[in-house]
């Protein structure tokens, strides 16, 4: 084993034995085996102790960070070769369809097959997205495995091959990923915007194209694409995690070093057409429960003249609980269920300001006097631009402007905790602003910002003659149509061109002017092992120090949730935790909202279903004041009958929401035929019926009745010092009632009966999920092995339903994963899939195949190996931030696991075999619960068919 290799597993030993990883023993055992920097190889733009960014010969840009928290890195790459750059192609989804292609596909040196073998290999986790101006891959691993993780991802940019067979198969699936988007109302009301914002940029066509167009492209015009745009001097290849940057950059530079620089195209964008009169389009349809309302007024670029005091005028006006939009649309006049307001501005062209609100039900009532869409949408209107008048005569004040700035620089603070957000971070800082510490500078510049600029911003902006409206509305039972190009209007002929500079040269020049070539310091980040309190009264307490970023986050949980509701009342948890911060015994709902916005800080309360929460983030300074309201939503509140009244109405539309999207409403029906009567056959908002009845008193009595210390769980993670928390904690927690007057009692779910079934929906496609049960709880001695179980069953893009279902032959679904639900109480492992109609029947009996499969035979022993590497990287990834590892712990104390669970998890996943993995498929791959969501009448007797074999009796190993 390599020196590097053995350093890594000792990390790993460490941290399942709880013992804390430092970064000063990462960097001194990296400096062993450092080989040095390589001048003929590349050119340093910023060196720093944690960072290396460099160019190459071939203009490719390269960063690598350091972040010694966790044994994981992040590899990604961002190609500049959006939807908005396909040039004559521009509207047929050329740059989304290569994403899928070059994502793992079969390039010079490797098939697609040995590529799927690398990734299982080092447990990987990938994906990709294409936006309007790039398309960006990862690849998440272990440490272990950054150098394969490098040599993969350079491989799929440089050599990629477009194969004729990957072509015609991804092509298959990226129509059912058309077909998903015709019933994913958010893809709807963006594409609206699109058309509506943008008359004559590109910007106005959807990335994933039309469907007609798409379907027109060859495999040829894709390829020619890739060569044109896929070259080292229009992309930035990014490494973040627990790396040695010398290293990575140096091998970056190797496998690149015969990768030449392409010549670009010269491109142009026509100048988009000034808005000088309020636009409303032709409302969409989908198949929601309620209206979308969206205003838009033109905006600026990404860094232009105004672009951060809109960034602020979006938060004053509906951005948190105090924001002026939320306190007086959503809660005082009562017209909206959801309002937000947000700047959505680009590097490459202006973006818009947008205000988007979800409505109240306009026919919710039965008299004479229920209102129309039109007229529910027109109060929404004049209510929002009555708020957006006020800002822009009378400005704002200077306590909400500093409420703002909090936020922003707070924001800033807890985004870099984990290594793929860090590297997503200095990748899109870099393409957009050529400033890999963007952000950082972004919060600062904010603080200058004064109260006349937010002012003048609004008046300039978001003046009434600039507006456009969009809507969505509910589409009342008739079919959604494709998307399809407009036709370009009238008198935007001879309109001035803009051009567009892609090579990496221009950039390399804004980094050079936006960074000294040694910037900066970075302190050793101390991770110390988690130490438990009990208090006298019973409270368990968790405390881990980390100095990553000077935050903290805290969380409590208390058994229960949905699994405390009694039969008839499902629901009645999620209304207690929800109406916890809406008054308390000395603060008001909005005094609540205006002390966490003003500390840039977050809390929540809510119930999910095993248990009930409060969750906190915070900067490190406002933690004692962040505590003392943590405390007081726990201990004091006093459920207002009128905060009721505003709530209430939210709770009915988020419980009427979980059928907008195709997996929410599968899932809906999904429970119901799994769980009958348990309560687990609701989804956490419980029954519509509850929450309708429910009174005031009624939460409030019956809160008094379950808070209780010895059935909690407080766990505080961050940049503390455990003694002065736990000091604190019995401080402010001391007098927290030791029992419940009511303790919560476990019930179980008998074991399900096979069944398939068939649910009706409006949305143009077909989505399947199937239970199998009976399932497991959390502290099921199983648990780890039916983790690697589900992992076999299905990791992206190798697992065996991955590879039946989407990965060969005819592409016939677009997203296919295998998961399990557990907790408290037993659940089922799950299997979940979007076909169209008519591939719905393969599918399944594809499905079927692969489960018998896995019943009948024992896995091969590299199958295996590799669903162990994707558990433990899962598991890792899952362990970076500080909310990440509150909730982790204390959910560990809520399910009864030991303190060593870690340590026990891991080695059962490294213990078990093929033997015991075949018993585990056989022990709890049975009775089928199966549910078919379609917009039309599927053939039953052959569901049936195709499902029969999931039910039939399994055969000893």
């Amino acid at each position: 084993m390599r020196k590097d290799q053995a350093m890594h597993r000792l990390k790993l030993l460490l941290l399942v034995l709880g013992v804390a990883w430092s970064s000063t023993v990462a960097c001194a055992a990296a400096q062993t085996h450092v080989t040095g920097l390589d001048s003929s190889m590349y050119v340093v733009l910023q060196e720093r102790p944690d960072r290396l960014l460099v160019q190459l010969p071939n203009r490719l840009v390269v960063v690598a960070q350091e972040l010694h928290t966790a044994p994981v890195v992040s590899v990604q790459a961002v190609v500049k070769t959006g939807s908005i750059y396909e040039q004559q192609h521009v509207g047929a989804g050329l740059s989304h369809f290569l994403e899928h292609l070059v994502s793992g596909g079969s390039t010079e040196n490797r098939t697609e097959q040995e590529n799927n073998a690398i990734l299982g290999h080092i447990g990987a986790a990938i994906n990709a997205s294409t936006g309007l101006d790039s398309v960006r891959y990862y690849i998440n691993t272990t440490s272990d495995f950054s150098s394969e993780a490098v040599d993969l991802l350079s491989d799929w940019l440089q050599w990629c091959r477009v194969d004729q067979v990957e072509f015609d198969r991804e092509r298959d699936v990226i129509q059912r990923e058309f077909e998903m988007g015709q019933g994913d109302p958010n893809r709807i009301f963006w594409k609206l915007t699109q058309q509506a914002r943008f008359a004559t940029h590109p910007a106005r066509h959807p990335t994933i194209g039309y469907l007609d167009e798409f379907l027109k492209i060859t495999r040829d015009q894709v390829y020619d694409f890739y060569k044109l745009m896929y070259v080292p001097n229009n992309m930035v290849f990014v490494v973040a995690g627990d790396i040695d940057k010398r290293q990575v950059v140096n091998q970056v530079a190797r496998l690149w070093a015969d990768s030449q620089p392409g010549k670009l195209p010269r491109l142009s964008f026509p100048e988009e057409p000034a808005v000088t009169e309020p636009r409303q389009v032709s409302p969409g349809t989908a198949d929601i429960a309620r209206v979308k309302l969206r205003l838009v007024w033109p905006g600026t670029r990404l860094g232009g003249a105004g672009d951060y005091a809109l960034d602020l005028l979006a938060i004053i006006l509906g951005q948190g609980e105090s924001s002026r939009l939320v306190r007086t649309v959503r809660d005082e006049q009562r017209v909206a269920n959801q309002i937000e307001a947000y700047n959505l501005s680009f590097a490459w062209g202006e973006g818009f300001f947008g205000i988007d609100a979800e409505l109240v039900d306009a026919h919710a009532g039965e008299d004479e006097d229920t209102l129309s869409d039109d007229q529910v949408i027109a109060m929404a209107k004049q209510l929002i631009l009555m708020q957006v008048h006020r800002l822009g005569t009378e400005g704002i004040t200077g306590q909400e402007l500093a409420r703002a700035k909090r936020q922003v620089i707070a924001n800033v603070v807890y985004s870099g905790q984990t290594a793929e957000a860090v590297a997503s971070r200095l990748g899109r800082n870099l393409v957009d602003m050529g400033d890999p510490d963007y952000l950082d500078h972004y919060a600062q510049r904010i603080t200058s910002v004064t109260a006349n600029q937010v002012m003048a911003a609004a008046n300039h902006f978001l003046s009434p003659g600039r507006m456009i409206t969009i809507s969505l509305l509910p589409a009342a039972g008739e079919q959604i149509q494709p998307l399809r190009r407009p036709v370009l209007a009238d008198g935007f002929d001879g309109l001035e061109q803009l051009p567009v500079e892609l090579d990496n040269a221009q950039l390399v020049e804004r980094i050079r002017t936006m960074i000294n070539l040694r910037q900066g310091e970075s302190s050793a980040t101390v991770s110390e092992p988690v130490q438990q309190f009990v208090m006298p009264n019973g409270l368990r307490l968790l405390v881990g120090r980390s100095t990553l970023v000077p935050a903290v986050a805290v969380q409590m949980y208390q058994a229960g949730g949905l699994l405390a509701d009694e039969p008839g009342l499902e629901g009645l948890n999620k209304c207690v935790a929800r109406m916890r911060t809406r008054g308390t015994t000395t603060r008001s709902a909005q005094q609540i909202a205006q002390l966490v916005d003003g500390l840039g800080a977050s809390l929540a309360t809510d119930s999910g279903y095993n248990s009930s929460f409060t969750s906190a983030v915070c900067l490190k300074e406002d933690l004692p004041q962040v505590l003392e309201l943590f405390a007081d939503v726990v201990l004091n509140p006093t459920f207002p009958d009128g905060q009721w009244q505003i709530m209430r109405p939210r709770l009915l539309a988020d419980i009427d929401r979980q059928s907008d999207s195709w997996y929410g409403q599968l899932h809906r029906h999904f429970r119901k035929s799994y769980f009958g009567d348990f309560p687990w056959a609701y989804m956490t908002h419980g029954r519509r019926q509850t929450t309708e009845e429910l009174k005031a008193e009624d939460l409030a009595k019956y809160y008094r009745q379950r808070i209780s210390a010895e059935e909690s769980v407080l766990a505080v993670f961050g940049d503390i010092d455990p003694k002065q928390v736990a000091e604190q904690i019995q401080a402010l927690f001391g007098r927290m009632p030791r029992s419940p007057m009511v303790p919560f009692e476990l019930r179980l779910p008998t074991e399900p009966e096979p069944v398939v079934r068939q649910v009706h929906t409006n949305k143009p496609l077909s989505a399947v999920q199937i239970g199998f049960g009976p399932g497991l709880t959390r502290h099921n001695k199983d648990y780890a092995a039916a983790q690697v179980l589900t992992r076999v069953l299905s990791r992206f893009p190798a697992g065996r339903l991955d590879r039946a279902l989407r990965g060969s032959g005819e592409g016939l679904v677009y997203a296919v994963w295998c998961s399990q639900m557990t907790g408290l109480a037993p659940g089922y492992i799950g299997i979940v899939f979007n076909a169209s109609p008519g591939k719905t029947t393969k599918a399944l009996e594809r499905t079927a195949e692969v489960v018998q499969r896995i019943r009948n035979e024992l896995v091969d022993e590299q199958t295996l190996a590799d669903a162990k590497a994707a558990v433990l990287t899962r598991e890792f990834f899952s362990l970076q931030s500080n909310s990440q590892r509150a909730k982790k712990v204390a959910l560990d104390e809520i399910y009864g696991l030991a303190s060593n669970e870690s340590k026990q998890f891991m080695e059962q996943v490294r213990q078990l075999d093929a033997p015991l993995l075949q018993v585990i498929a056989q022990t709890y791959l049975r009775n089928p619960v199966t549910v078919v969501l379609a917009h039309q009448r599927l053939p039953g007797d052959k569901l049936e068919a195709a499902t029969q074999p999931l039910k039939q009796a399994v055969h000893g190993p």
